[in-house]
Protein backbone atom coordinates (compact mmCIF):
# COMPACT_ATOMS: atom_id res chain seq x y z
CA UNK A 1 0.00 0.00 0.00
CA UNK A 2 1.46 3.28 -0.83
CA UNK A 3 2.05 5.52 2.13
CA UNK A 4 -0.08 9.17 1.19
CA UNK A 5 2.91 10.64 2.64
CA UNK A 6 4.74 9.80 -0.23
CA UNK A 7 1.94 10.78 -2.94
CA UNK A 8 3.73 13.26 -5.46
CA UNK A 9 0.50 16.06 -4.93
CA UNK A 10 2.17 17.85 -8.66
CA UNK A 11 1.31 14.77 -10.52
CA UNK A 12 -1.33 15.79 -13.00
CA UNK A 13 -2.63 12.25 -13.40
CA UNK A 14 -4.11 12.80 -9.70
CA UNK A 15 -6.37 15.48 -11.19
CA UNK A 16 -7.97 13.78 -14.05
CA UNK A 17 -11.38 14.13 -12.76
CA UNK A 18 -11.38 16.81 -10.47
CA UNK A 19 -9.88 17.13 -6.90
CA UNK A 20 -8.74 13.88 -5.45
CA UNK A 21 -10.77 14.30 -2.49
CA UNK A 22 -10.09 10.68 -0.82
CA UNK A 23 -6.29 11.31 -0.80
CA UNK A 24 -6.88 14.59 0.61
CA UNK A 25 -8.94 12.78 3.06
CA UNK A 26 -6.12 10.54 3.83
CA UNK A 27 -3.74 13.59 4.86
CA UNK A 28 -5.58 14.93 6.98
CA UNK A 29 -6.27 11.97 8.78
CA UNK A 30 -2.45 11.99 9.08
CA UNK A 31 -2.57 15.62 10.64
CA UNK A 32 -3.31 19.65 8.99
CA UNK A 33 0.35 19.94 7.63
CA UNK A 34 2.72 18.16 5.26
CA UNK A 35 6.01 18.37 4.07
CA UNK A 36 6.57 17.77 0.14
CA UNK A 37 9.92 17.62 -1.24
CA UNK A 38 10.56 19.31 -4.18
CA UNK A 39 9.92 17.29 -8.03
CA UNK A 40 12.13 17.78 -10.86
CA UNK A 41 11.19 17.67 -14.29
CA UNK A 42 7.59 18.69 -14.12
CA UNK A 43 6.27 21.24 -16.67
CA UNK A 44 5.79 24.61 -15.31
CA UNK A 45 6.47 23.40 -11.58
CA UNK A 46 8.94 24.94 -9.94
CA UNK A 47 11.41 22.10 -8.23
CA UNK A 48 11.01 23.41 -4.71
CA UNK A 49 9.98 21.90 -1.33
CA UNK A 50 6.62 23.60 0.00
CA UNK A 51 4.37 22.94 2.67
CA UNK A 52 0.42 21.58 2.22
CA UNK A 53 -2.00 22.82 4.61
CA UNK A 54 -5.05 20.95 4.56
CA UNK A 55 -7.16 21.18 7.53
CA UNK A 56 -9.94 23.77 7.88
CA UNK A 57 -8.79 25.89 10.77
CA UNK A 58 -5.04 25.68 9.88
CA UNK A 59 -6.12 27.09 6.40
CA UNK A 60 -8.17 30.17 8.31
CA UNK A 61 -5.72 30.48 10.51
CA UNK A 62 -2.76 30.78 8.04
CA UNK A 63 -4.76 32.79 5.40
CA UNK A 64 -5.67 35.26 8.08
CA UNK A 65 -2.20 35.86 9.21
CA UNK A 66 -0.49 37.86 6.41
CA UNK A 67 2.11 39.25 8.49
CA UNK A 68 3.73 35.73 8.49
CA UNK A 69 2.25 34.20 5.56
CA UNK A 70 3.18 37.40 2.66
CA UNK A 71 1.58 37.34 -0.85
CA UNK A 72 4.20 38.84 -2.47
CA UNK A 73 4.52 36.91 -5.94
CA UNK A 74 1.13 35.54 -5.67
CA UNK A 75 -0.69 32.74 -5.16
CA UNK A 76 0.67 30.06 -7.60
CA UNK A 77 2.88 27.37 -6.71
CA UNK A 78 6.34 29.44 -6.68
CA UNK A 79 6.63 33.20 -6.44
CA UNK A 80 5.07 34.75 -10.49
CA UNK A 81 7.74 36.94 -12.22
CA UNK A 82 4.48 38.75 -13.93
CA UNK A 83 3.14 39.27 -10.41
CA UNK A 84 6.39 40.03 -8.69
CA UNK A 85 6.92 42.88 -11.58
CA UNK A 86 4.47 45.37 -10.18
CA UNK A 87 1.55 46.09 -7.62
CA UNK A 88 -1.21 43.43 -7.85
CA UNK A 89 -4.08 42.49 -5.47
CA UNK A 90 -3.14 39.21 -5.28
CA UNK A 91 0.60 39.60 -4.39
CA UNK A 92 0.84 42.67 -2.20
CA UNK A 93 -0.47 43.06 1.54
CA UNK A 94 -1.33 45.64 3.95
CA UNK A 95 -0.93 48.87 3.93
CA UNK A 96 -0.56 48.89 -0.08
CA UNK A 97 -2.79 46.35 -0.24
CA UNK A 98 -5.34 47.96 1.94
CA UNK A 99 -5.01 51.51 0.16
CA UNK A 100 -5.42 49.55 -3.63
CA UNK A 101 -8.26 47.27 -2.31
CA UNK A 102 -10.06 50.74 -0.61
CA UNK A 103 -10.07 51.74 -4.30
CA UNK A 104 -11.92 48.87 -5.61
CA UNK A 105 -13.46 47.33 -2.68
CA UNK A 106 -16.95 50.24 -3.42
CA UNK A 107 -18.05 48.36 -6.68
CA UNK A 108 -17.80 45.77 -4.89
CA UNK A 109 -20.03 45.66 -1.26
CA UNK A 110 -23.29 44.16 -0.97
CA UNK A 111 -25.23 46.88 -1.41
CA UNK A 112 -23.59 47.34 -4.93
CA UNK A 113 -24.44 44.09 -6.03
CA UNK A 114 -27.51 44.40 -5.19
CA UNK A 115 -28.07 47.06 -6.90
CA UNK A 116 -26.39 44.70 -9.98
CA UNK A 117 -29.05 41.64 -9.13
CA UNK A 118 -31.70 42.65 -11.73
CA UNK A 119 -28.72 42.81 -14.24
CA UNK A 120 -27.55 39.68 -13.38
CA UNK A 121 -31.12 38.08 -13.67
CA UNK A 122 -31.86 39.26 -16.91
CA UNK A 123 -28.28 38.40 -18.52
CA UNK A 124 -28.77 34.89 -17.14
CA UNK A 125 -32.16 34.95 -18.83
CA UNK A 126 -30.83 35.76 -21.80
CA UNK A 127 -28.22 33.06 -22.05
CA UNK A 128 -30.79 30.52 -21.08
CA UNK A 129 -33.11 31.54 -23.59
CA UNK A 130 -30.79 31.60 -26.40
CA UNK A 131 -29.65 28.19 -25.39
CA UNK A 132 -33.12 26.59 -25.15
CA UNK A 133 -34.56 24.16 -27.58
CA UNK A 134 -31.01 22.61 -28.51
CA UNK A 135 -28.02 20.49 -27.34
CA UNK A 136 -24.99 22.57 -26.33
CA UNK A 137 -21.81 23.18 -23.86
CA UNK A 138 -23.08 24.40 -20.34
CA UNK A 139 -19.41 25.49 -19.88
CA UNK A 140 -18.88 28.02 -22.63
CA UNK A 141 -22.70 28.58 -23.48
CA UNK A 142 -24.13 29.20 -20.13
CA UNK A 143 -21.30 29.15 -16.80
CA UNK A 144 -18.72 31.26 -18.78
CA UNK A 145 -21.11 33.58 -20.44
CA UNK A 146 -22.81 35.02 -17.58
CA UNK A 147 -19.53 36.29 -15.06
CA UNK A 148 -18.00 37.39 -18.40
CA UNK A 149 -20.85 39.36 -19.28
CA UNK A 150 -21.67 40.63 -15.73
CA UNK A 151 -17.97 41.95 -15.65
CA UNK A 152 -18.01 43.07 -18.86
CA UNK A 153 -21.17 45.43 -17.92
CA UNK A 154 -19.38 46.41 -14.71
CA UNK A 155 -16.26 47.23 -16.33
CA UNK A 156 -18.18 48.97 -19.09
CA UNK A 157 -16.97 46.86 -22.11
CA UNK A 158 -18.60 47.22 -25.13
CA UNK A 159 -20.96 44.73 -26.57
CA UNK A 160 -18.92 44.56 -29.84
CA UNK A 161 -15.66 43.86 -27.98
CA UNK A 162 -16.99 41.28 -25.77
CA UNK A 163 -16.31 38.25 -28.00
CA UNK A 164 -12.59 38.74 -28.94
CA UNK A 165 -12.37 39.82 -25.13
CA UNK A 166 -14.17 36.99 -23.99
CA UNK A 167 -12.35 34.59 -26.45
CA UNK A 168 -8.80 36.20 -25.32
CA UNK A 169 -9.40 35.47 -22.13
CA UNK A 170 -10.47 31.59 -22.52
CA UNK A 171 -7.48 31.12 -24.38
CA UNK A 172 -5.40 32.88 -21.69
CA UNK A 173 -6.92 30.85 -19.39
CA UNK A 174 -6.24 27.49 -20.95
CA UNK A 175 -2.39 28.95 -22.09
CA UNK A 176 -1.48 28.22 -18.24
CA UNK A 177 -1.76 24.65 -18.44
CA UNK A 178 1.71 23.58 -19.98
CA UNK A 179 -0.30 19.89 -20.85
CA UNK A 180 -2.60 22.49 -23.71
CA UNK A 181 0.20 22.38 -25.75
CA UNK A 182 0.42 26.39 -25.84
CA UNK A 183 3.92 27.49 -26.61
CA UNK A 184 5.13 30.47 -23.80
CA UNK A 185 5.33 32.97 -26.41
CA UNK A 186 1.70 32.04 -27.02
CA UNK A 187 1.21 32.57 -23.65
CA UNK A 188 2.78 36.09 -23.56
CA UNK A 189 0.91 37.35 -27.28
CA UNK A 190 -2.67 36.53 -25.42
CA UNK A 191 -1.29 38.48 -22.35
CA UNK A 192 -0.14 41.37 -24.16
CA UNK A 193 -3.22 41.70 -26.61
CA UNK A 194 -5.33 41.77 -23.02
CA UNK A 195 -2.71 44.49 -21.66
CA UNK A 196 -3.00 46.77 -24.94
CA UNK A 197 -6.78 46.10 -24.83
CA UNK A 198 -6.93 47.35 -21.36
CA UNK A 199 -5.06 50.48 -22.36
CA UNK A 200 -7.26 51.45 -24.94
CA UNK A 201 -10.37 51.05 -23.06
CA UNK A 202 -8.45 53.00 -20.31
CA UNK A 203 -7.71 55.98 -22.52
CA UNK A 204 -11.42 55.41 -23.71
CA UNK A 205 -13.14 55.89 -20.30
CA UNK A 206 -10.55 59.08 -19.58
CA UNK A 207 -11.58 60.67 -23.13
CA UNK A 208 -15.50 60.04 -22.42
CA UNK A 209 -16.09 58.71 -19.15
CA UNK A 210 -19.69 56.59 -18.17
CA UNK A 211 -20.83 55.25 -15.15
CA UNK A 212 -18.72 52.03 -14.99
CA UNK A 213 -15.95 51.14 -12.61
CA UNK A 214 -13.19 51.08 -15.17
CA UNK A 215 -14.15 54.97 -15.76
CA UNK A 216 -13.54 55.44 -12.12
CA UNK A 217 -10.25 53.11 -11.70
CA UNK A 218 -8.97 54.74 -14.38
CA UNK A 219 -8.73 58.01 -12.29
CA UNK A 220 -7.47 56.32 -9.55
CA UNK A 221 -4.61 53.78 -11.00
CA UNK A 222 -2.56 53.85 -13.53
CA UNK A 223 -0.23 51.52 -15.76
CA UNK A 224 0.73 48.22 -15.35
CA UNK A 225 -1.39 47.67 -11.43
CA UNK A 226 -4.51 49.08 -13.68
CA UNK A 227 -3.84 46.48 -16.71
CA UNK A 228 -3.00 43.64 -13.88
CA UNK A 229 -6.38 44.71 -12.08
CA UNK A 230 -7.66 44.02 -15.63
CA UNK A 231 -6.42 40.74 -16.55
CA UNK A 232 -7.33 39.54 -12.89
CA UNK A 233 -10.43 40.57 -12.92
CA UNK A 234 -11.31 38.88 -16.29
CA UNK A 235 -9.92 35.90 -15.37
CA UNK A 236 -11.01 35.30 -11.81
CA UNK A 237 -14.35 36.80 -12.38
CA UNK A 238 -15.09 33.91 -15.01
CA UNK A 239 -12.83 30.72 -14.23
CA UNK A 240 -14.03 30.42 -10.54
CA UNK A 241 -17.56 30.86 -11.14
CA UNK A 242 -18.24 28.55 -14.06
CA UNK A 243 -16.54 26.02 -12.06
CA UNK A 244 -18.91 26.27 -9.23
CA UNK A 245 -21.57 26.76 -11.90
CA UNK A 246 -20.51 23.64 -13.64
CA UNK A 247 -20.01 21.40 -10.71
CA UNK A 248 -22.89 22.59 -8.64
CA UNK A 249 -25.01 21.60 -11.78
CA UNK A 250 -23.74 17.97 -11.67
CA UNK A 251 -24.65 17.79 -7.87
CA UNK A 252 -27.84 19.03 -8.50
CA UNK A 253 -28.81 16.80 -11.39
CA UNK A 254 -27.25 13.87 -9.29
CA UNK A 255 -29.47 14.97 -6.68
CA UNK A 256 -33.04 15.18 -7.97
CA UNK A 257 -34.52 15.15 -4.73
CA UNK A 258 -32.16 18.76 -3.66
CA UNK A 259 -33.22 20.16 -7.45
CA UNK A 260 -37.05 19.36 -6.46
CA UNK A 261 -36.64 21.19 -3.49
CA UNK A 262 -35.44 23.90 -5.19
CA UNK A 263 -37.95 24.19 -7.73
CA UNK A 264 -39.87 24.22 -4.88
CA UNK A 265 -38.49 26.99 -2.83
CA UNK A 266 -36.79 29.72 -5.11
CA UNK A 267 -35.72 30.95 -1.63
CA UNK A 268 -32.97 27.91 -1.45
CA UNK A 269 -31.13 29.33 -4.09
CA UNK A 270 -29.29 31.73 -2.18
CA UNK A 271 -27.68 28.62 0.58
CA UNK A 272 -27.58 26.29 -2.86
CA UNK A 273 -25.07 28.60 -4.19
CA UNK A 274 -23.02 28.56 -1.43
CA UNK A 275 -23.09 24.59 -1.17
CA UNK A 276 -22.03 25.16 -5.26
CA UNK A 277 -19.26 26.79 -4.49
CA UNK A 278 -17.91 24.67 -1.18
CA UNK A 279 -18.55 21.83 -3.20
CA UNK A 280 -16.46 22.89 -6.21
CA UNK A 281 -13.69 24.44 -4.32
CA UNK A 282 -13.08 26.40 -7.59
CA UNK A 283 -9.20 27.94 -6.40
CA UNK A 284 -7.45 24.89 -6.00
CA UNK A 285 -4.50 26.36 -3.45
CA UNK A 286 -2.86 29.75 -2.53
CA UNK A 287 0.20 29.90 -2.08
CA UNK A 288 2.43 32.27 0.56
CA UNK A 289 5.89 32.64 1.61
CA UNK A 290 6.35 32.38 5.75
CA UNK A 291 8.15 35.63 6.86
CA UNK A 292 9.55 34.16 9.98
CA UNK A 293 10.14 30.92 11.21
CA UNK A 294 6.43 29.58 12.81
CA UNK A 295 5.07 26.51 13.88
CA UNK A 296 1.29 25.55 12.78
CA UNK A 297 -0.87 21.97 12.74
CA UNK A 298 2.40 21.06 15.13
CA UNK A 299 4.88 21.77 11.92
CA UNK A 300 7.88 23.96 12.05
CA UNK A 301 7.83 26.01 9.07
CA UNK A 302 11.19 27.83 8.25
CA UNK A 303 10.80 31.89 6.85
CA UNK A 304 11.38 31.65 3.12
CA UNK A 305 9.44 28.50 3.19
CA UNK A 306 6.57 27.99 0.32
CA UNK A 307 3.42 27.11 1.71
CA UNK A 308 0.21 26.46 0.13
CA UNK A 309 -3.61 26.69 1.00
CA UNK A 310 -5.37 23.79 -0.58
CA UNK A 311 -8.93 24.74 0.05
CA UNK A 312 -11.14 22.42 -1.43
CA UNK A 313 -9.32 20.19 1.03
CA UNK A 314 -10.46 22.32 3.97
CA UNK A 315 -14.04 22.45 2.33
CA UNK A 316 -14.34 18.88 3.09
CA UNK A 317 -13.08 19.23 6.48
CA UNK A 318 -15.16 16.27 8.45
CA UNK A 319 -14.62 18.48 12.02
CA UNK A 320 -16.06 21.35 10.43
CA UNK A 321 -18.74 19.83 8.18
CA UNK A 322 -21.38 17.42 8.95
CA UNK A 323 -21.25 15.09 6.40
CA UNK A 324 -19.12 16.50 4.01
CA UNK A 325 -19.26 14.54 1.03
CA UNK A 326 -22.95 15.01 0.79
CA UNK A 327 -24.24 17.87 -1.50
CA UNK A 328 -26.90 19.93 0.78
CA UNK A 329 -28.82 22.96 -0.89
CA UNK A 330 -29.87 23.86 2.54
CA UNK A 331 -26.23 23.52 4.15
CA UNK A 332 -25.91 26.27 7.25
CA UNK A 333 -23.82 27.60 8.46
CA UNK A 334 -21.25 26.93 5.73
CA UNK A 335 -18.17 28.51 6.33
CA UNK A 336 -16.23 26.97 3.28
CA UNK A 337 -13.48 28.41 2.47
CA UNK A 338 -13.72 29.04 -1.40
CA UNK A 339 -12.82 32.74 -1.21
CA UNK A 340 -10.25 32.28 0.95
CA UNK A 341 -10.42 32.10 5.26
CA UNK A 342 -11.76 36.25 5.68
CA UNK A 343 -9.46 38.73 6.82
CA UNK A 344 -7.61 41.15 4.25
CA UNK A 345 -7.55 38.75 1.52
CA UNK A 346 -10.82 37.69 1.23
CA UNK A 347 -11.99 38.00 -2.47
CA UNK A 348 -13.77 40.88 -3.31
CA UNK A 349 -15.82 39.32 -6.08
CA UNK A 350 -17.47 36.90 -3.15
CA UNK A 351 -20.68 38.83 -3.57
CA UNK A 352 -21.21 39.23 -6.83
CA UNK A 353 -19.90 34.84 -7.27
CA UNK A 354 -22.76 34.08 -5.11
CA UNK A 355 -25.18 36.21 -6.95
CA UNK A 356 -24.18 34.64 -10.17
CA UNK A 357 -24.73 31.14 -9.19
CA UNK A 358 -27.86 32.31 -7.40
CA UNK A 359 -29.26 33.79 -10.27
CA UNK A 360 -28.49 30.46 -12.67
CA UNK A 361 -29.62 28.34 -10.59
CA UNK A 362 -32.52 30.09 -9.78
CA UNK A 363 -33.34 31.00 -13.10
CA UNK A 364 -32.97 26.59 -14.48
CA UNK A 365 -35.27 25.78 -11.15
CA UNK A 366 -37.99 28.14 -12.30
CA UNK A 367 -38.37 27.49 -16.06
CA UNK A 368 -35.86 25.52 -17.53
CA UNK A 369 -34.96 21.63 -17.45
CA UNK A 370 -31.41 20.45 -18.07
CA UNK A 371 -30.55 17.00 -19.08
CA UNK A 372 -26.95 15.41 -19.51
CA UNK A 373 -26.07 14.82 -23.03
CA UNK A 374 -22.64 13.49 -22.48
CA UNK A 375 -19.85 12.55 -19.38
CA UNK A 376 -17.72 16.32 -18.29
CA UNK A 377 -14.37 16.63 -19.67
CA UNK A 378 -11.61 17.54 -17.39
CA UNK A 379 -8.73 19.74 -17.83
CA UNK A 380 -6.78 17.91 -14.98
CA UNK A 381 -3.75 20.01 -15.14
CA UNK A 382 -3.19 20.03 -11.42
CA UNK A 383 -0.91 22.73 -9.45
CA UNK A 384 0.18 24.22 -12.68
CA UNK A 385 -1.70 27.33 -11.58
CA UNK A 386 -3.78 27.87 -8.50
CA UNK A 387 -7.07 27.47 -10.55
CA UNK A 388 -5.65 24.40 -12.13
CA UNK A 389 -8.36 22.21 -12.49
CA UNK A 390 -11.92 22.13 -13.96
CA UNK A 391 -14.62 21.33 -16.37
CA UNK A 392 -13.71 21.99 -19.69
CA UNK A 393 -16.97 20.69 -21.44
CA UNK A 394 -20.34 19.57 -20.17
CA UNK A 395 -23.17 19.00 -23.34
CA UNK A 396 -26.25 19.46 -21.58
CA UNK A 397 -29.58 19.74 -23.03
CA UNK A 398 -31.88 22.32 -21.92
CA UNK A 399 -35.36 22.33 -22.66
CA UNK A 400 -37.57 25.34 -21.85
CA UNK A 401 -40.71 24.16 -19.14
CA UNK A 402 -44.27 25.30 -19.88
Amino acid sequence: MTNVLEVDLTDPQLYTQGFPHELFTELRARGPVHRHEAVQGRPAIPPIPFWSIVAHPEIQQANRDWKTFEAKGGPMMAPDPLLSAGPTLVSMDPPEQAEMRRKITSEFTPRMIGRLEERITSRTEQILQATAGQTCDFVSDIAYQVPMHVIADIVGIPEDDRPWVFERTDLLLKSGNPYNGYTDEQRLGLQVELFEYAQRLTVEKRANPTDDVWTKLAGQLDGFELEMFFLILAIAGSETTRNALTQGLIALLDSPEQLAELRADPRAALTAADEAIRWAGPVLFFGRTATTDVTIGGQDVKAGDRVLFWYPSGNRDESVFADPFRFDIRRTPNPHLSFGGGGVHYCLGANLARKEVEAVFGAIAAGYDVELAGPPVWSGGGPVHNVGIGIDALPVRVTARA
